[in-house]
């Protein structure tokens, strides 16, 4: 015997498809709020892209070591900017991290006295120059 009253199934279709929506719009939301919250707290969020770090970087030979190379960083900041710089040298793959501040459009030169070898940059040596804020800025030594 057939049931003389069915549910119907269009309301329910209709009320999952609502909550599904929903479920969805509330992620995104989440997302926006996250990418979003302030980044002047250090907690970063997530980021998709972040801006190019405020600097130019030249190189400079070096006053009687020889043809070798110091970075010099150019800030275009307005604020004081703390960075992590690591060098990786060609030669072996030694790895070297320091971190500096660099001042309000200040100069800041990365080579003997600040390198722990005491060394300066060779050509294929790369410097990375971090802040959590910025892109990671990559370069390798020419010449």
């Amino acid at each position: 015997m057939e049931n003389p009253n069915p549910a119907p199934k269009a309301p329910l279709n209709l009320t999952l498809i609502v909550i599904v929506a929903l479920v969805l719009l509330a992620g995104l939301a989440a997302l926006f709020v996250l990418s979003n919250r302030g980044e002047g707290q250090g907690g970063g969020g997530i980021s998709l892209s972040k801006p190019a770090l405020p600097i130019a970087l030249t190189w400079r030979e070096t006053l009687g070591f020889g043809k070798t190379q110091v970075a010099v960083i150019h800030g275009k900041n307005d604020v004081p900017l703390g960075l992590i710089v690591e060098v990786t040298r060609s030669v072996d793959g030694r790895v070297m991290r320091m971190q500096a501040t660099l001042e309000p459009k200040g100069l800041l030169e990365i080579g003997s006295l600040q390198c722990p070898d005491n060394s300066n940059f060779v050509p294929g040596d790369r410097i990375s120059i971090r802040n959590n804020n910025y892109a990671t800025y990559d370069e390798v030594c020419p010449r």
